[in-house]
């Protein structure tokens, strides 16, 4: 059987940890304290920020950060709204209105009640 000589990238337990790391909310953006803490080198940090499978999880876990707030977030815009505020209330119209265009595009048909909105 023949040896596959192309180099296969996995991210290590150590590579994972500094990508949740880098998108935690008390990650300050000193990558100098980062590697200290995780015991490498700055240059191992940039080679292993050059890996496209690096940048791919650290999307990712951004991705999966967002999802799980998404709904917090909303309602902390919606009870902001009501109270008056007009930035509040300019950003929930905005982004209901793209959300809106995003549903349009898709050709996604809603039934809310007895409500009926056809695309």
């Amino acid at each position: 059987m023949k040896k596959d000589n192309k180099k296969q990238t996995l991210l290590s337990a150590k590579m994972k940890k500094c990508a949740e790391r880098m998108i935690s909310s008390d990650f300050d953006g000193n990558i100098s304290k980062l590697c200290e803490e995780l015991s490498i080198s700055r240059s191992t940090f940039y080679r292993w920020y050059d890996k496209k499978e690096f940048k791919q999880y650290i999307n990712f876990l951004i991705d999966k950060y967002t999802e799980a707030e998404l709904f917090e977030i909303w309602k902390a815009i919606i009870d902001t709204a009501k109270k008056g505020s007009p930035q509040a209330l300019k950003l929930f119209f905005d982004l209901k209105n793209l959300q809106s265009k995003k549903i349009e595009s898709s050709g996604v048909v809603f039934i809310s009640g007895e409500d009926r909105i056809e695309a």
